[in-house]
């Protein structure tokens, strides 16, 4: 008796076609309807109402979105920073001190569902978040070419995204992805990939600073490399951080990260 052929059943090419198909169309429902779930993973609020400088703005979609504003020393430009995937703008205090102390403005705020900012974090609500952010500066009266974009991590898809439609001084990425999607594949091979940041990269020209870790093992330094080689820009540069990986970037190398950022916002910003 042919047990192996009762088995497996008779072999033929269609089978490991459709066995590839099917598996392929699996990780599709997944990369459609799970991938936010991956994407932004929000941990406990590390402040409290209390908070100095909190104030609460609301998107048009009505989510409240905490906020964190220190305004900027006459004449010194304002940062509106995005911060990275499983922390909150609480946990950034201190880079937003030491902006402060240097003079800079800071605005930082938390997306959907994360610290005391209700609703869901998808790329819809983010995006929603930093224009709410953004026309906020602007009704407080500081002008477009005052305003440098920071983003980290995941925050440099809603940055890129924002400073594709508004006209800031400059924009700062520091440990970004091309797209959230090829942080694990890198070429386009789902549909719905979130964040396209080189898409959007390549058809501007606003000024732009790459910061990323070498030793960067979750979003790979080529995808900062990349970013940079692709934009238009005339002003651009990348910062390479010697032993630096994704979380430790500051840790290593925070006065040269935070120099370079200040260097780069005094020169754009008018």
């Amino acid at each position: 008796m042919d047990w192996k052929r009762i088995l497996i059943g008779k072999w033929s090419w269609a089978r490991p076609i459709k066995s590839l198909a099917a598996i392929y169309l699996m990780l599709c429902f997944v990369a459609v309807f799970f991938a936010d779930r991956l994407l932004f993973i929000p941990p406990v609020s590390s402040y409290g109402a209390d908070l100095e400088g909190l104030i609460t703005l609301r998107t048009e979609a009505g989510e409240e979105i905490a906020t964190l504003y220190f305004p900027a020393a006459e004449g010194m430009p304002t940062f509106l920073y995005s911060h990275g995937n499983a922390e909150d703008l609480g946990q950034a205090l201190e880079l937003y001190q030491v902006w402060r102390a240097m003079g800079f403005g800071v605005l930082a705020y938390d997306y959907p569902g994360y610290g005391q900012s209700t609703g869901t974090p998808d790329e819809g609500s983010c995006k929603r978040s930093v224009f709410t952010a953004w026309k906020y500066l602007q009704r407080l009266g500081i002008p477009a070419e005052s305003i440098v974009i920071v983003g980290r991590s995941v925050g440099s898809g809603p940055s890129t995204w924002l400073a594709s439609q508004a006209e800031p001084a400059g924009l700062v990425l520091i440990a970004p992805f091309t797209s959230a999607f090829r942080v694990s594949i890198p070429f386009p091979l789902f549909p719905r990939d979130r964040f396209q940041n080189l898409k959007l990269i390549r058809t501007m020209d606003t000024p732009l600073l790459v910061i990323h870790g070498e030793n960067d093992e979750i979003i790979p330094v080529a995808h900062g490399r990349t970013l940079e080689e692709a934009s238009p820009a005339g002003d651009k540069a990348f910062i390479p951080v010697s032993g630096a990986g994704h979380d430790d970037l500051f840790e290593v190398a925070g006065d040269e990260v935070v120099g370079q950022i200040a260097d780069f916002a005094r020169r754009v910003a008018k």
